[in-house]
């Protein structure tokens, strides 16, 4: 049984990754523009936003991975760890990385807390530019690590979105 579940998580962040590095080369477009230069995209391609190769991940896969390594060593949500590793990370000087994702690690980087820096760039934000969607993109090793506990998964999930 257990073989099976790591089977499934491991699918499940492959498919996650996989997802990710399909539309990275179609990123901000529309879809009649991707249909337009592209028809329909079916295998993974090179150049594209970011002009990287056939593959890549973005940042949406990076922080996931940040996420799911954090919940395997401390088997709980540690968001203070998360936290740390989101900022590790964005030193290593990624291609790819949101705009109000960067102001709220620049927050901790420059001292302010892992608990009100993402609140104070989304309140700092003007109404409507400050919906993105990061932390849908960023869930699915909660899911995994809380996939007996829904009522965990969804405080930890509001936890990790709202801060």
């Amino acid at each position: 049984m257990e073989d099976q579940l790591e089977s499934r998580a491991c699918g499940t962040l492959l498919g996650l990754a996989c997802g990710d590095a399909l539309g990275r080369p179609v990123e901000f477009r529309s879809p009649h523009q991707i249909e337009r230069t592209h028809g329909r995209i079916t295998e993974m391609l090179a150049d594209g936003t970011y002009g990287k190769p056939a593959g890549t991940i973005t940042d949406d896969t990076e922080m996931a991975l940040c996420i799911t390594r954090s919940l395997a060593e401390h088997a709980t949500f540690d968001p203070a760890d998360v936290a740390d590793r989101f900022v590790a990370w964005k030193a290593s000087g990624p291609f790819d990385i949101g705009i109000m994702t960067a102001n709220a690690l620049r927050r901790i980087q420059n001292g302010e807390s892992w608990d009100e820096a993402g609140r104070r760039e989304w309140e700092s934000g003007p109404e409507g530019s400050n919906a993105g969607n990061g932390s849908l993109m960023r869930c699915a090793p909660y899911a995994i690590a809380y996939r007996d506990e829904p009522d965990e998964l969804v405080r930890v999930s509001r936890r990790s979105s709202t801060r």
